[in-house]
Formats: structure tokens, C-alpha cells, sequence
């Protein structure tokens, strides 16, 4: 039920703090199960881009991170409001230990985590079966599947039992100052809360952090300042091993019939849900030639044109109408290419008219999570989804520049390594090979050879997909988290969300992540009730806890450790 700060009042088993797809997942699982949760949102709640000096970020757009404007979102369903909607598991070899793969290797194997896939989907709106893939021989691109949500925006997707739960108690407008955390114990006591003008403390057993991967460490380094001794020190991992993936497109896929094309199509499920074969490289062949995981599927985007092609002219400036006046994202072809196919378009209105109708149709009347218009050429664009070498140069830290609560301010330092580009053409290298000798098709690709890795490396952005920065490990020397998500040095703290992932695979990390969320929500009901049961809680029954726990926030900012640590380089270590 949504609820006023007057709920501040009152005691919980689990608060949990932001709600993207991640944090109503552990809500409401948690709820469902019978515990007493409190869901808290700094946003209101229709999720809307933050304005600056809103998420504490300030973080601008660079070569290859894109601006915290467009990376993040407040209010109930967080980012999933422009999220695509693709549900993509991870693969086994993700988990393992690679010789080739710098800091990879995960304390759990994936088996701990497929058997919630199936209620991730079921919460986020995607009833598809779980299977993964056809079967068929041994090969080295094995099909891997994609399914789409029907509901993109989680929040919207699950609205009804966010209001209507008589366990979950949902409070927006709600912004974190600080974390109320007692040394001795090793526990967080309350969470400090402004809310519409007050400010209030929330006492609750257990508390997990959902504000995803760089709102989770800015709290975590906030509070490292005041205990400079917690997760593993100043040069510990906190922070550290930042990773998204790389995604673009270098080359066109040509299959060698219709029957090639179709099977990697968008197919309709009994469920009405969308799924898409996908070309993604075997274990052994990523091994053999110590190839990143990296998924390829047919695409619109800068597939061939003609001026015959009044559907694809159309398609391509309506998906281009708010890049093209940007200069330093389009060069002098890509503009020309757009004003030659909108005087194509503006030659043959009656030819364009038809083809928009049979776009409009293809969108709204199949409902196909983006319009893929079939080709007669058999030849399609081929966009790629690749994994991200993890690094500990790739991070976030302070910055010497506080926000209205006296938390310090978020940066970034993001960069991908050679061995990502260089992975990444030889998976496209490997695959046209393969097409070649199956005589299913070939690559078409978009540059000269010496050119190719130049391509990638111009494409490669993100700050989408925040991983990495909490890491899950086995110890405090290299981790953040354990294999529940619980923070080693904090008895009853835990995190939810992309961030605890060790590496970053080929997936959109949404579907994992919320089945990270519903497996941690299992956790966190076996420790309640263990706790019960053994007489050791006390926000279970209602009741706040005692005595002045330590906290971090505006008026710690004198002491000593904090005034010390102020500067640039302190912040930054």
C-alpha cells in the first residue's frame, strides 16, 4: 500500500530502498511471503530523468559513458520505464573462472541462480517458458533465445499489488541522507530519511540498498568516509571493476535463404509474449579462441537502402529524427543519407503512406517490441551485445562536492580495455567463418579489416548497465558482498542489483538481476524468521530500536577522519 512518512514511525523486518525492477522484485516477493517491508523511493511515482543536482552523480557525457541524465531515472519503476523490455539469461561460463578474463570467477556456479529465472519473468511481465534454446547438434554459435516483457515498466506491470499488499508499505518522495551505523555491532540501526519537508529515521531488521550500482556506492563511500576501516579500506574493492558491455553494429548479416532468416526472426509465444533466436558462441569455441561472451542478432539498423525501400527510408529517418541535428554524433554521410531518403520518401507520398500504414501496423496491431521489417534481400544489420573485460581502473569515487544532505558527490572513471575490441572482431570473424562453411549466410562488414576494431571502439558506451561496483566474492579483501548479497562487514546490510555481479557476460543484466533479487528475498526470510524464532528481533515486533547509534551525514562532516579525507586526492585515493 502507498503510505505517508507517518509509517516512519513503525518498525520492519526488511527496508528496502529504491524501486527500479530490482527493488519491487524484493518487496514484493518479500511481502508475499509474509514479512512486514517498508519500500522506500527518492522519486514520485511516475519515473521521470533526474534533473541536476538531483542524484548527487553530476556525471557528464563522455566518450564512452553516457551522461547520468540518461542513465538514470527516479520514481517507482526507475529506469524500466525506457528499458527495452529484453529478458536475457546469463550462461554458465559466466561463473567461471577464465585465464583469459582478468578478476572473473563467481563464489556461486549459476545453478544457484537459474531456478528463479522463471518468477523473474513472471514479475516483470515476460511469461515465456525458460527454455533457452533449440535443440541441435554440437556446434560453435549454438541458438541462444531473447523474450520481451508485454509491460515494460515493472512499477506499472504490478502496480495493483503495490497498492493493494497489506504487508508492503511503499513511501515516494522519500530521499536517503544516511546510513545510522553502530562499529560494535557491525549493524545498521536506522537509515536517515528526508520526506516531504521532515526528516525521519527508518528502523527495520534488515535493509537492503536497491538504488542501483552507482546510488548504492555513493552511499557505501559516503559512509566508508566516517569508518574508514570497512569494505577492505581505502584500497579495497569498493568502487571498483565498473562495467557495462559493448554494443553496436559493424557489419550486415546476409542469409542464404528465407527459411535461414526466419529462424531468427521475432516469433510469438501462446503467452503473447515476443522471443528472438540469437547467434551467440559456444563455451569451447569462447575458449579456444578466448573470446568474450558476446550475442549477435539480426537488425534495421543500417541495413542496405534503397530508394525503392520506402518502408525502411521511413523507418530509418523516424528512428533518426532527433539525431540528426546533432553534429557530433553524425557525420557528413549520415546526414546526407537522411535528406537523400526523405527526398526519396517526399517523391512517392502515396508510396509512403502505404508503407507507414504497414509500419503502424507491424507496431501497434503485432505489438513486436520493434518494428523488424522482413527483407527480401536477406540482409539485415547484425547488432552485437558483448561482454566487458572487468578492470579496477574502471571506477567510482567522491568527489570534493556536497550535495544538500552534506553526502559528497559521485564520479566516474570509465574506459574499456583493447582485448574488448579485439574480442569482439574476432567473434564477428569466427562467426562469418561459421555462416560461410554451414552455407547459411556471411558478414557484410561495414569497414576495411585494419579498420574494424577502430569501429568498435568509436561505438563503445554505456553507464546503462551499472556492474561491478559492489562485486560478490569471497572475501572482504576482494568483494563487497557474499553469495546472499550481504555486505562482509555489515551483519544485516545487503545490496540488490547488477552491481554485486562479479562479471558482466553478454546479458542485459535486468532479468538476472531481478532473479539475484527474489533469490536474496528467499534469504532474507529464512534470517527473519531464524532471528524470531531465536528472540533476537526487535523491529519484527513494531517496536523501535534503542539508544544513539553512530550515523554519517551533515553534521559528521567535522570529524577529523571526514575533514582529513575532504580534498580531491583523499576522495579519490
Amino acid at each position: 500500500m502507498f503510505v505517508g512518512p507517518e509509517v516512519f514511525q513503525q518498525g520492519f523486518d526488511v527496508c528496502v530502498v529504491g524501486a527500479g525492477p530490482v527493488g519491487i522484485a524484493v518487496a514484493l516477493e518479500l511481502s508475499r511471503r509474509g514479512m512486514r517491508a517498508v519500500l522506500i523511493e527518492a522519486g514520485p511515482k511516475q519515473s521521470k530523468r533526474p534533473q541536476r543536482n538531483e542524484t548527487g552523480f553530476d556525471i557528464g557525457d563522455d566518450i564512452h559513458h553516457a551522461a547520468d541524465r540518461v542513465t538514470s531515472a527516479t520514481g517507482l519503476g526507475g529506469t524500466s520505464e525506457r528499458w527495452g523490455g529484453q529478458c536475457v539469461e546469463l550462461d554458465d561460463i559466466d561463473f567461471e573462472a577464465r585465464d583469459y578474463v582478468a578478476h572473473s570467477g563467481w563464489p556461486i556456479a549459476h545453478e544457484k541462480i537459474s531456478p528463479f529465472y522463471q518468477r523473474a519473468r513472471a514479475l516483470l511481465s515476460s511469461n515465456v517458458s525458460g527454455e533457452r534454446s533449440e535443440p541441435e547438434p554440437e556446434t560453435d554459435f549454438p541458438i541462444s533465445r531473447e523474450s520481451w516483457t508485454r509491460i515494460r515498466n515493472t512499477a506499472r506491470a504490478n502496480r495493483a499489488e503495490l497498492a493493494s499488499s497489506q504487508n508492503l508499505f511503499v513511501a515516494l518522495d522519500a530521499r536517503v541522507k544516511a546510513l545510522a551505523f553502530d562499529p560494535v555491532e557491525g549493524r545498521v540501526h536506522s537509515i536517515s530519511i528526508a520526506c516531504r519537508g521532515g526528516s525521519y529515521n527508518v528502523c527495520a531488521d534488515h535493509y537492503v540498498l536497491a538504488c542501483g550500482g552507482r546510488g548504492n556506492t555513493r552511499l557505501l563511500l559516503n559512509l566508508q568516509l566516517a569508518f574508514p576501516q570497512l569494505f577492505g579500506g581505502s584500497d579495497g574493492p569498493l568502487g571498483r571493476f565498473y562495467m557495462g558491455h559493448l554494443a553496436g553494429q559493424i557489419a550486415q548479416i546476409e542469409f542464404a535463404s528465407k527459411e535461414h532468416a526466419d529462424r531468427y526472426l521475432f516469433k510469438r509465444t501462446s503467452t503473447g509474449t515476443f522471443v528472438c533466436n540469437r547467434f551467440q558462441p559456444s563455451p569451447k569455441l569462447q575458449r579456444a579462441l578466448e573470446l568474450p561472451n558476446i550475442a549477435f542478432w539480426p537488425t534495421n539498423r543500417r541495413a542496405a537502402f534503397g530508394e525503392a525501400d520506402a518502408a525502411l527510408s521511413l523507418l530509418y529517418l523516424w528512428n533518426s529524427r532527433k539525431t540528426v541535428v546533432h553534429k557530433a554524433t553524425w557525420g557528413e554521410a549520415d546526414r546526407s543519407r537522411y535528406y537523400n531518403l526523405l527526398h526519396s520518401v517526399l517523391r512517392n507520398p502515396f508510396g509512403a503512406a502505404y508503407s507507414a500504414l504497414a509500419l503502424v501496423r507491424q507496431k501497434y496491431g503485432l505489438a513486436e517490441p520493434y518494428v523488424l521489417l522482413r527483407r527480401p534481400d536477406m540482409r539485415y544489420g547484425l547488432r552485437y551485445h558483448g561482454e566487458q573485460i572487468p578492470s579496477s581502473s574502471n571506477r567510482a569515487f567522491l568527489k570534493p562536492e556536497q550535495d544538500a544532505d552534506g553526502q559528497f558527490k559521485l564520479e566516474v572513471s570509465f574506459r574499456y580495455l583493447p582485448q574488448d575490441f579485439s574480442g569482439t572482431l574476432q567473434a564477428h570473424l569466427a562467426l562469418d567463418r561459421w555462416l560461410k562453411e554451414r552455407k547459411m549466410g556471411k558478414l557484410i562488414f561495414d569497414a576495411a579489416p585494419e579498420d574494424l576494431e577502430e569501429h568498435i571502439a568509436a561505438q563503445a558506451k554505456d553507464g546503462y548497465h551499472q556492474i561491478g561496483l559492489t562485486r560478490m566474492g569471497v572475501d572482504r579483501n576482494h568483494a563487497i558482498v557474499n553469495d546472499n548479497c550481504r555486505v562482509f562487514d555489515i551483519a544485516n546490510l545487503y545490496l540488490a542489483g547488477s552491481s554485486v555481479f562479479a562479471t558482466s557476460g553478454q546479458a542485459n543484466p535486468t532479468l538476472p538481476a531481478v532473479a539475484f533479487a527474489i533469490r536474496l528475498a528467499e534469504h532474507l526470510v529464512t534470517e527473519v524468521r531464524r532471528q524470531s524464532t531465536a528472540g533476537l528481533s526487535t523491529s519484527s515486533r513494531f517496536e523501535r530500536p534503542k539508544g544513539s547509534p553512530l550515523r554519517v551525514g551533515a553534521d559528521d562532516l567535522e570529524r577529523p577522519a571526514i575533514r582529513q579525507l575532504s580534498s580531491r586526492q583523499g576522495l579519490r585515493r
